[in-house]
């Protein structure tokens, strides 16, 4: 559009107020769309062709510098793609309150009212969910708007002809937007079908945008700007006031005074800190090469003409000249708005006077909209050109700036492998966040797929990393998930028995229930009695022999032959030649109930490791995990049994500090293979540590990090640039968050592939839950004390527990 024409379409913005306010037609004269002439593309009074994407954004947070200005080149390219003089852009930011839950976990009292009343906090404290849209122009008559003065020597297969043209041009730049904004998650809107009627997604955003609330719209053979309208608009000098069924909302707007020669990508990211709703439109004309040049030498001629001393800026002007013709960007009009809903015409107001104050910090001058709001509001409607109250030419580099489609992750609520969500996090800016531990593409349908899901929780002592693994834990047990947790200092022994599960202490000397001999003689368990024997009689410098891998083999199988109350480490005894005191014998004697100092791990009287379908398991393994002669053998039997459950079936396991548990051959063969196809049998490991140095010194860390779908960073001011950037591949931006994370925050840092997002657990209300979830030394020995008292049944122990019985 050139400079003459704009001025000639903006006759008088005041009259027009004065006839959106008082004229019953108003609303259907400010709506400029027509008809639906293809799925998901309406023509416009002017002859205007108009397709809207609902865009997912990107997540900024962890990007670094050259990460955010590569993508706004990108967006950038994208632009200076279409400056042909025929297509504009209409942008749109809504933010708006969510409410949201997931699935309760009904398997106990306990896990049902803890995430009830999570559920019911969040929905207290609100959710802000950020919406992008894209509306791309097309417009194959823009200086006769639609070919005004050929309509009359038009007839119908003229304008068939035209419209067929229109609609494959509009399909051809849809193929542009959904390739150069694959990144972003471009979503095209249109018909669907809902209860056997047809409705459009591209008509509820417009109706939004006119009527101030979302519904459903059906698709109807009459004149779009007929049925759209349906609230009805009070214009004021400074507040709108909507009217429909539901009551009334009032808004007021904020403009940009002045624009910056300079944009930074995501510079009004400071927007997404406002607590409201709130609709922000941005729209960008365009201008072909020629055009831009003619209007930017006027511009410098008009400075030298005045005599302006503003030297500078006749050389940035020159320098924009010589970047328009090289193609570094193009020039269009650009205009900018934000309207700001409240509840009363004060309360919006105050969010105006918030949003002014964001803007400022940006580096914006955001002034207060008055006298032309029905302008203003009318500018928000892709195609209203002639409404928009302020426009300025800018670059499309800045244009891309202030419109990088920056947003908060929000993660994936459905279509992940186990189903819905594990759970629901708040992201810093109030938004929703979908926590899953598989990372599965955003927008595709993956349930059923047998996707990575391992996790790693790393966080300093005290930060909170076992309350998050329970929380987690606690919601994976809606989908029926076995879950088996290996803990350390018992820190998870009260939630586990709270929610009644099986809860063993292993300690040093003290019988572990653990009889391996007494499981069933079948041929894969024969095979592991005889790789356990061989476990316990191996030598620190010396591998066995074949003559002995055949007595083991041989002793093995002939106890496998006896009922199950004879089979014991005495019974092997029996099959072993003895007199050597290096031999065999002497070797496994040890591990023998009767003979030996470590019978009490192995050859107990009979094998209480009996899992439950369902039931969680919690084992503490700290007594012995620095006792590296016992510490083998147990954890090879317990992993064995563990991988029993891998079979098909939900399957989670969490390890505290599994750094140490890295030092067991077994678990480090386990760890390194079983991970990389656990994910085919539906199952998941979740790995904490507080060491994060000592567990990237495995020989099998770098194994373990790549077989990884999710990491949890806690907040670690002293976290090392080494082990987090070199060892984990956090970018120097994610390292400085968690660094820079405060304790009191209750946040952390999730990252999947190369999507990062930052989350909060707030759960400072739950005191009686924490008392569950927090397993501090004393509280675990009061819990032993009313154990011994009112048994293990948690409906008996639990409220004594809560109301602090010693």
């Amino acid at each position: 559009m050139n400079k003459s024409t704009a001025t000639q379409e903006k006759e008088d913005i005041f009259a027009q107020q004065r006839r959106y306010a008082n004229e019953e037609d108003s609303l259907e004269r400010i709506v400029p769309y027509s008809s639906i002439v293809a799925d998901g593309i309406v023509c416009t009074k002017n002859g205007d062709y108009v397709r809207t994407w609902r865009v997912d954004g990107m997540s900024f947070e962890g990007l670094s510098e050259e990460e955010v200005y590569s993508h706004m080149e990108a967006l950038n390219l994208f632009v200076r793609g279409l400056a042909t003089g025929k297509y504009a852009f209409w942008v749109h930011r809504i933010r708006r309150f969510a409410s949201d839950r997931l699935e309760v976990p009904e398997y106990n009292d306990f896990t049902q009212d803890l995430m009830k009343r999570y559920y019911d906090k969040l929905a207290d404290q609100g959710m802000m969910s950020t919406e992008f849209y894209l509306t791309v122009v097309y417009r194959p008559f823009p200086l006769a708007r639609g070919g005004v003065f050929g309509k009359l020597h038009r007839t119908v297969n003229k304008i068939k002809d035209e419209i067929a043209a229109a609609v494959e041009r509009v399909e051809i730049v849809s193929k542009t937007v959904m390739s150069s904004l694959a990144k972003y998650r471009p979503q095209q809107l249109g018909n669907y079908v809902f209860a056997g009627r047809t409705f459009s997604s591209q008509l509820e955003f417009y109706s939004y945008l006119i009527n101030g609330f979302w519904w459903k719209i059906p698709v109807k053979n009459l004149p779009l700007y007929k049925y759209l309208p349906v609230s009805r608009l009070l214009f004021g000098n400074e507040i709108i006031e909507y009217r429909d069924t539901f009551g009334s909302e009032f808004g007021a707007f904020l403009e940009l005074k002045d624009y910056s020669d300079y944009t930074t990508p995501g510079v009004l990211n400071t927007l997404l800190a406002l607590d409201c709703e709130y609709v922000e439109t941005h729209s960008f004309s365009p201008m072909t090469t020629l055009d831009a040049q003619s209007a930017l030498k006027k511009q410098r001629n008009q400075m030298i003409s005045s005599e302006d001393n503003a030297l500078s800026q006749i050389l940035e002007i020159d320098e924009a000249i010589d970047s328009v013709i090289s193609g570094n960007f193009v020039l269009g009009e650009y205009h900018y708005s934000l309207l700001v809903k409240g509840e009363t015409p004060d309360q919006a107001r105050e969010f105006r006077s918030r949003a002014s104050q964001l803007l400022n910090n940006a580096n914006f001058l955001g002034v207060d909209l008055e006298k032309v709001t029905a302008s203003a509001y009318a500018a928000q409607l892709p195609c209203n050109w002639k409404s928009r109250p302020r426009e300025a030419r800018i670059s499309s580099r800045n244009f891309t700036g202030v419109c990088s489609f920056h947003t908060f992750d929000s993660g994936k609520r459905n279509g992940n492998p186990w189903g819905e969500a594990v759970t629901l996090f708040r992201t810093p800016a109030g938004a929703p966040f979908y926590f899953n531990f598989h990372d599965t593409p955003l927008g595709v349908d993956s349930t059923g797929n047998k996707a990575l899901g391992n996790c790693q929780i790393i966080g300093q002592s005290g930060g909170g990393k076992t309350v998050l693994a329970l929380f987690l834990m606690m919601n994976l047990l809606k989908y029926g998930t076995q879950c088996v947790f290996f803990d350390k200092d018992r820190g998870a022994e009260i939630a586990i028995r709270r929610v009644g599960g099986k809860y063993l202490t292993l300690e040093n000397g003290e019988p572990t229930g653990f009889a391996p001999l007494k499981m069933e003689p079948t041929e894969k368990n024969i095979l592991f009695w005889t790789a356990l024997v061989k476990y316990c009689t191996r030598r620190a410098d010396a591998a066995h022999t074949p003559e002995e891998e055949n007595l083991i083999a041989s002793a093995v199988r002939s106890v496998a032959g006896m009922p199950v109350e004879q089979r014991c480490i005495d019974a092997v005894l029996q099959f072993l030649p003895v007199g050597d005191p290096n031999g065999l014998a002497q070797r496994l004697k040890k591990w023998s109930i009767s003979r030996g100092n470590f019978g009490w791990a192995l050859d107990c009287q009979r094998d209480e490791l009996q899992f439950e379908e369902g039931r969680p398991y919690g084992f503490d393994y700290t007594d012995f995990l620095d006792n590296e002669e016992i510490c083998g053998p147990i954890m090879m039997y317990l992993m064995y049994r563990v991988e029993e459950q891998i079979d098909g079936r939900l399957f989670a396991f969490f390890m505290d500090e599994y750094w140490k548990a890295l030092s067991v051959d077994y678990f480090k063969d386990f760890a390194k293979n079983k991970q990389k196809t656990i994910r085919k049998q539906n199952g998941l490991g979740v790995y904490m540590t507080q060491s994060p140095h000592d567990t990237l010194r495995s020989d099998i860390a770098r194994a373990l990090i790549e077989q990884t779908a999710t990491f949890i960073f806690l907040p670690n001011p002293t976290a090392d640039y080494d082990d987090y950037v070199n060892g984990f591949k956090l970018t120097e931006t994610e390292f400085r968050l968690v660094r820079e994370l405060q304790d009191s925050s209750r946040m952390f840092l999730i990252k999947q592939g190369h999507r990062v997002s930052l989350a909060r657990l707030d759960l400072s209300d739950f005191k009686n839950e924490i008392k569950i979830l927090s397993g501090s030394t004393d509280q675990v020995e009061r819990l032993d004390r009313l154990r011994q008292k009112y048994g293990d049944d948690p409906a008996q122990w639990a409220q004594p527990f809560l109301e602090g019985e010693l």
